[in-house]
């Protein structure tokens, strides 16, 4: 009977994982700890084993290549609830067969160890490489950056950047401004090499000067030229060409002739095969570009060797949480504040669609942390400085107040795009219209709580509760003014 190993401290995991294998046909042992771990392995023989990354007495991904020594044959399966690209990244070069994030689908996961069992051809082709322990399997300023995230969509790309790091070739980063492109290029190349290679970013617009270089370089003119120099002894390094899709088609020939003659100058100025990585970013869809007639399509064909899709933040708003708290945590330590933020109003951040994608958010926070009067960020403190985002447009005069309402319901359940977990989307509204219903009641009364309270048909006690629970603010009057 073919022997399955569960370790994680979560009981409730191991208790399902245990019933579910079972019920497959295996047979199981379990662990909460990694002293465990090692009792079982070395008193027993274990085709797989899945285990969680961080258990209580230590790093079960240090400890795989010891693990694979002691069974070489067992394989290795990674679930961790700590999902960034660079947990994905340590358990491809710590030699794992397969990375699963938490929450995981169970009946994949168990498909998965069926398939390790039925198909010897599976396990050629998806075993990875057992490495030594490197400067890059150690945790890294990605490691709670800003490209972490459960959704699947992002785990799917660190997935292909794991198995990315291991090459050279061609990288295309696609994604709308603000996605991180810039910063997953760093994140491939400071991943891929060592410290002391270069990250040289190029503009489209320099490649006719790179070019007249190349030839007086090739031709022995001259070799003391600006980008030939920059360019020397980049042997394991990366040229990164930001936003490509601005080139005129003059400029992408010249972006061609570049690409075309690099071998040929690599091999010249290293005396060995380049190992250089090209990475190119682009906010729009180069495919497009081509059937509109305004890109080349041989250059669009020598870059998309490895495309990568960066998804804007309304498609991936279950990792909304995750990036607030990331970048509270970022100012706080920045402005020696201990802000947070409250349940609300991060349900009322999950139902914005995000044009400006990670980098609005990351501005949002900023300002917020320095805005915000209190400790926690509040429902107010979010409307406030996202108003322009919810106005409502009275240009058509013909249109209803209920119209208008009905229009940005339907706008906002749109950008949510079907993700309603935890949305208290009742809430989020009452909320969005009570205080500038109050705060202009107040107006029109110049303050006259009783007035208001009348108009609103409140009693006076709930109207003075919902003035400090919304951060109404009551402007002073005097009493012979009415």
């Amino acid at each position: 009977m073919k022997k399955i190993l569960v370790v994680d401290d979560d009981k409730s995991i191991r208790l399902v994982l245990s019933t579910a294998l079972t019920r497959s046909g295996f047979l199981v042992k379990t662990s909460a700890t990694t002293a465990g771990l090692w009792g079982l392995l070395k008193t027993d023989k274990f085709d797989v084993m899945i285990t969680d990354v961080g258990l209580p007495d230590g790093d079960t991904l240090d400890a795989l290549p010891k693990i694979q020594d002691l069974n070489p044959n067992m394989k290795i399966i990674v679930i961790s609830a700590k999902s960034t690209l660079i947990t994905a990244v340590r358990a491809e070069k710590k030699g794992a067969f397969y990375y699963f994030p938490k929450p995981f689908d169970l009946d994949e996961l168990i498909g998965l160890v069926n398939k390790v069992f039925e198909s010897s051809v599976l396990l050629n082709e998806n075993k990875l490489v057992k490495s030594e322990n490197t400067e890059s399997d150690k945790p890294s300023l990605y490691e709670s950056g800003p490209i972490i995230g459960k959704s699947k969509i992002m785990q799917d790309t660190f997935k292909i950047i794991a198995r990315l790091i291991k090459s050279n070739i061609t990288v295309l980063i696609n994604g709308e401004i603000g996605t991180g492109k810039k910063l997953l290029a760093k994140s491939i190349h400071d991943l891929t090499f060592s410290n002391n290679k270069k990250f040289i970013k190029l503009n489209i617009k320099n490649f006719r000067n790179i070019n007249e270089e190349f030839s007086n370089y090739l031709n022995k003119k001259n070799n003391d030229t600006l980008y030939i120099n920059d360019l020397k002894n980049l042997e394991g390094g990366t040229i990164l060409i930001d936003q490509v899709c601005e080139g005129t088609l003059t400029e992408q020939h010249e972006l061609l002739n570049f690409i075309e003659n690099f071998n040929l100058y690599a091999q010249e100025s290293y005396k060995e095969s380049n190992q250089t990585r090209i990475i190119v970013t682009s906010k729009k869809e180069l495919l497009k570009l081509v059937e509109s007639g305004d890109f080349r399509e041989d250059l669009y064909y020598k870059l998309n060797v490895m495309p990568i899709f960066l998804p804007p933040l309304r498609k991936r708003l279950e990792d909304i949480p995750n990036l607030i708290n990331h970048f509270i945590n970022i100012f706080n330590n920045k402005n020696t504040t201990k802000l947070s933020i409250d349940k609300l109003a991060l349900n009322f951040l999950k139902s914005y669609h995000w044009p400006g994608n990670i980098q609005e958010l990351k501005n949002l926070i900023e300002r917020l942390s320095l805005s915000s009067p209190n400790d926690k960020i509040t429902i107010s403190d979010v409307q406030g400085q996202l108003k322009n985002s919810f106005e409502i447009s009275d240009n058509d005069e013909n249109v209803t107040f209920e119209n208008l309402i009905d229009k940005r319901v339907n706008k906002i359940i749109s950008s949510i795009n079907g993700d309603f977990t935890e949305m208290n989307l009742y809430d989020v509204f009452i909320k969005t219209v009570e205080k500038p219903l109050i705060e202009n009641i107040l107006n029109y009364t110049r303050g006259n709580q009783i007035k208001a309270s009348s108009i609103l048909g409140l009693n006076r006690n709930t109207l003075r509760k919902k003035i400090s629970e919304l951060g109404v603010t009551v402007r002073k009057v005097r009493k012979n003014s009415l």
